[in-house]
């Protein structure tokens, strides 16, 4: 695939499941000490279908981290929109870190390998035609790690290229608020601590109806670069797959997904 290829505007129909969630902060540059709301949404290709309440059941983890350290912000009320907020600790940049605990869902078999082939996933599309599985329902349980990267004013410091500890966790190794369009955001993606290699990640730009979709995969170290030709807010994002090897699942299972995303605005 051509470079120009990878850049192209996209308005693609995603298989039924594949649902993205991601943050988008009222503002990604707040002022020092202001309030800084964030909503949670669900759609695709950055497109919102709709705003996600709080939910402390689903939310196992809220934590803001900066070049100081990390903190606990205040717990929402259950069914709150936004459903998180902080007050901007000072100048630098922060991150957002949001873990969401487990959900299930059952598809069709043709939607299930629709949406692994989407996703990039072709090793467990491979995996169950070699266990005699093309044909059944894809029965999946997913999680989603997530993360929002804001920048309060002065020199863009290291905060957001630190991994948190996510189980599925996309790193930017710059500062995306020390780039500008036309730049490559260099990551790496590590899935319970370690380098995760042949990772799909796809970069989402929206501006109106008009989608910017950037491409690349993880390298043997987990690293990749993603070239961003366009100012304003981004989301990275990517789902990684493996079988489930608990003998009884919660919720019940044949597979398990983990979903990453990393939102941030390009200067």
């Amino acid at each position: 695939m051509t470079r120009a290829a990878a850049l192209a505007v996209l308005l693609l129909a995603a298989p039924a499941g594949a649902h993205d969630y991601w943050l988008v902060p009222e503002t990604y540059t707040p002022k020092d000490r202001a309030s800084v709301p964030v909503r949670l949404f669900v759609g695709e290709h950055f497109k919102p279908e709709q705003e996600v309440a709080y939910s402390a059941k689903k939310t196992p983890l809220v934590r803001l981290v900066t070049a100081k350290g990390a903190a606990q912000i205040s717990e929402a009320k259950n069914g709150t929109k936004p459903a998180f907020a902080f007050d901007m600790p000072g100048t630098g940049s922060a991150v957002l870190r949001v873990d969401r605990d487990w959900s299930g869902i059952t598809l069709k078999a043709d939607k299930f390998t629709a949406y692994l082939k989407e996703e990039g996933l072709d090793e467990i599309v491979t995996a169950r035609a070699a266990a005699g599985e093309a044909d059944a329902d894809g029965k999946e349980r997913y999680r989603r790690c997530l993360k929002t990267v804001i920048h309060g004013g002065g020199k863009p410091d290291a905060a957001p290229t630190e991994p948190l500890g996510q189980v599925l966790e996309i790193v930017p190794l710059k500062n995306p608020y020390a780039l500008k369009a036309g730049d490559e955001l260099p990551v790496r993606v590590e899935f319970e601590g370690k380098p995760l290699a042949g990772f799909k990640l796809v970069a989402h730009h929206r501006a109106g109806d008009t989608l910017t979709t950037a491409t690349a995969t993880t390298d043997k170290d987990g690293k990749a670069e993603l070239k961003l030709p366009k100012a304003g807010p981004w989301v990275v994002r990517g789902v990684h797959m493996r079988r489930v090897a608990e003998k009884n699942p919660n919720p019940p299972a044949d597979w398990e997904s983990f979903w990453a995303s990393v939102t941030f605005a390009l200067p």
